[in-house]
């Protein structure tokens, strides 16, 4: 009889024990969202307004819908300025892979302590970065731009992720995306 308690007890127990195992839920786990999520940009948009006329407005476009790798980018205008002028630049960073278009810009002003927009061009052109973030270094979604003489060569720009690494230079952080654009001054 002792023996028959023992083997209801030990049911029980194993009964208990099957109950408190299967209440436990494994989608009850939440991942946090990584804030550093890393957008996808499928288009950047160079707008050059005349520091003279600022109704001499010229847009040129990069767009690869199907953002980095895949297939090849659908759009690379070739940047045409005129020689000995002053211009104001407006970049746009854009993801344009849905219907609902989202401007990544907007991320990159409210993150401007960790992102920086790097320039290289060889083409008759100088470029002054004219917005800050809030430490004073360099964002770059604005610039000044001046030609002089007639040219042809490269206008790069590249997107920089730099949260904790930003120094002003553009040796630091990750590439977000990157850009070379044929540029002539005539």
């Amino acid at each position: 009889m002792k023996h028959l308690s023992i083997n209801k007890t030990i049911l029980a127990l194993f009964v208990l024990s099957l109950f408190a195992f299967s209440s436990c839920k494994d989608d009850d786990v939440i991942t946090p969202e990584d804030p550093n999520e890393e957008e996808l940009i499928t288009s950047v948009e160079l707008t050059f307004t005349s520091a003279f006329d600022s109704s001499i407005v010229k847009t040129f476009k990069f767009a690869d819908p199907d953002g980095d790798g895949g297939e090849a980018p659908t759009q690379t205008d070739t940047i045409s300025l005129n020689a000995n002028t002053n211009y104001y630049l407006a970049v746009r960073f854009l993801d344009e892979s849905t219907l609902n278009v989202e401007d990544i810009t907007e991320e990159v002003q409210e993150e401007a302590d960790e992102h920086m927009v790097c320039y290289t061009t060889d083409a008759g052109t100088s470029l002054t970065i004219t917005d800050k973030d809030n430490n004073g270094l360099d964002l770059g979604l604005a610039a000044l731009v001046a030609t002089s003489e007639a040219a042809t060569g490269t206008f790069s720009i590249s997107l920089k992720h730099q949260p904790d690494v930003k120094d002003g230079s553009c040796n630091v952080g990750e590439t977000d995306v990157e850009v070379d654009f044929v540029l002539k001054v005539e």
